[in-house]
């Protein structure tokens, strides 16, 4: 992988290098008080066990009781000292990782919002849930390793060389034969490893879009009794789960016995050849014990480094999948520096606009349009001629493939683009209500709105005609999808976000469309006062509606022509007329 898909954990990084460099300095002073353990075990076995031995100077005032009792304290305090520095380094490392993870959280999330639709088109949101979570926890787990185990590890392959060959160059040589062989394995292993985990994050990813997907539709998937169609989608992809990480669990299983078993081999080697220098007289026993022990202390930290490279090598898949996320770039282009919108009810123009979500299969082609300042225009024509496109257009959500859409007289994409959509309120056919209370689904709509401001759009919208039946009224929490809420319920909680709005441009998609005539009447007598003295356009194919009109337009794939007839005629005998409010 190259080092630019790492370049995103460098702010992270250096925000917490304190943290970081503070957990690498505690485990550098554990290291040397692992150093030191062996010695308090060597010198009971040569001066304190052992009788007529000649001691050196620094030790001759201790009888050998008080020598025994002394290495076995001195054992005690230095492991209790390594524990709690490892504690102190560790704590600090996952603390700063958790940090750093945040960080990133953040980042990736906040770069997915900017992400235009075309993007989240083709990446299901589970999928993407899953890089936010999954893949960044097992990015920690590198940072964490890294800082808490990379420098100390090294710093103690060092010193334990630099020991063991002042100690004994022959059997420190000896004890070294090994680790050629275990370097090319490890080798192996990292690629082996970064292959496996790369399958396995695929997998657990699209398990995590096609469950997010399922549970999403449950009540679809329940109404129409297919169970068993769920069970099977659902269990192919925990079944590819299962199996890449079994896998990978495979993988990184056998490296263990295969590391310990070359490890082993060098220990046997240096204990048969020390031991012939024991019988020898060459060496004492206890300096055997300390080559032995400290040759321990070197593999240790090898293991821990090939360990390491596993950890590595799941992160390097995780990153990939970070990076190929926070590496999109297809984000509609904003000038932070270009010109806010001006205030007031401003027109809008459509001037031989081309557009097509596959630009080789346009849905508009040449549209042309103009609509006054103040002017309400309802939008008419068959399912699938682009008429909702030309609402997400002028929101910005895509931009034209070719042609020009002006607001106030200016090309829209020249405005600052958060101040084009506060100067908008829009109403989709799918309300997009959040899972939160009644209050902060409608205060959505202004950032400057109070519970007042909140209380006023309600009745605007007659959403007071039933809040009052919610469990909470305004604090009752709608649930996923607004689930507490019936369809024209969850229209007017829509209608009111956009009467709390201040802005001059109203945009309604088929706002009564699959009501039943009760509800979509109360939607369009909220729509009749929410549309005064704003530039409205309404898509529709409610008659009804499109009586609100100053103007009725005919949307076709040819392009534009008037509707015949101001609007359609409307029954004013109905109780439903739009004369007043039923």
């Amino acid at each position: 992988m190259t080092t630019s898909r790492w370049r995103h954990l460098g702010g992270p990084l250096r925000a917490e290098r304190v943290a970081l460099s503070l957990s690498c300095g505690l485990s550098v002073l554990r290291i040397g008080v692992e150093l030191a353990r062996p010695w308090p075990l060597a010198l009971a076995i040569d001066y304190a066990l052992s009788d007529g031995v000649d001691r050196p100077s620094w030790l001759a005032a201790f009888s050998p009781t008080a020598l025994l009792v002394g290495c076995g304290v001195g054992t005690v305090v230095l492991t209790a000292m390594s524990g709690l520095l490892d504690m102190a380094a560790v704590q600090s490392a996952e603390k700063a990782a958790e940090r750093i993870g945040g960080h990133l959280r953040t980042e990736l999330f906040d770069h997915c919002m900017q992400l235009s639709p075309r993007w989240h088109s083709r990446h299901r949101s589970g999928e993407v849930v899953s890089r936010l979570t999954s893949d960044v926890g097992r990015l920690l787990d590198a940072v964490v390793a890294t800082a808490a185990k990379l420098v100390p590890n090294l710093l103690t392959v060092v010193g334990v060389l630099i020991i063991l060959l002042a100690i004994h160059p022959w059997l420190a040589v000896l004890g070294l034969s090994v680790l050629p062989v275990l370097a090319l394995a490890a080798v192996k292993q990292r690629k082996l490893v970064h292959s496996s985990q790369t399958a396995a994050r695929t997998a657990s990813g699209r398990l995590s879009a096609t469950t997010a997907d399922l549970i999403r539709n449950v009540s679809t998937i329940q109404a129409f009794g297919r169970l068993d169609r769920a069970r099977t989608d659902f269990g192919r992809r925990s079944a590819d789960v299962t199996g890449a990480a079994s896998g990978a669990v495979e993988i990184e299983a056998r490296w263990a016995p295969r590391s310990d078993i070359v490890l082993a081999i060098g220990s046997g080697l240096v204990l048969i050849a020390g031991g012939l220098q024991v019988r020898s007289e060459t060496i004492t026993a206890g300096l055997l014990l300390v080559v032995i022990a400290y040759l321990k202390e070197l593999y240790s930290p090898i293991r821990s480094l090939t360990r390491l490279s596993t950890v590595l090598a799941k992160a390097r898949a995780s990153i990939e999948r970070i990076a190929d996320v926070l590496d999109a770039d297809e984000m509609v282009p904003d000038d932070p520096h270009a010109p806010l919108v001006p205030v007031g009810p401003l027109g809008v123009a459509f001037s031989a606009v081309r557009f097509g979500y596959d630009p080789a299969q346009p849905v508009l082609n040449g549209f042309d349009l103009g609509v006054a300042a103040g002017e309400t225009v309802c939008l008419l024509g068959r399912s699938g001629v682009g008429k909702s496109t030309l609402l997400l257009l002028i929101l910005r959500l895509y931009d034209v493939d070719a042609g020009c859409i002006e607001l106030g007289g200016r090309d829209l994409r020249t405005y600052r683009l958060q101040s084009l959509r506060r100067a908008i309120s829009y109403v989709p056919q799918d309300p997009w209500l959040l899972d939160a209370t009644l209050a902060q689904n409608v205060a959505i709509g202004n950032r400057a709105a109070t519970r007042a401001d909140v209380i006023e759009a309600c009745a605007a919208a007659h959403v007071d005609e039933f809040s009052d039946r919610l469990p909470l009224g305004y604090d009752t929490n709608l649930g996923e999808g607004a689930s507490r809420l019936s369809g024209g319920q969850r229209r007017r909680v829509a209608l009111a976000r956009a009467a709390v709005s201040d802005a001059k441009l109203l945009m309604l998609d088929e706002p009564t469309a699959s009501l039943d005539d009760a509800s979509a009447a109360e939607v369009i007598s909220a729509i009749r006062g929410i549309a005064a003295d704003r530039t409205t356009l309404i898509v529709t194919h409610d008659p009804r509606l499109a009586a609100l009109a100053d103007r009725t337009v005919l949307v076709s794939a040819s392009g534009t022509s008037p509707a015949a007839g101001r609007h359609p005629p409307v029954d004013v005998s109905s109780p439903y007329s739009l004369s007043g409010r039923r």
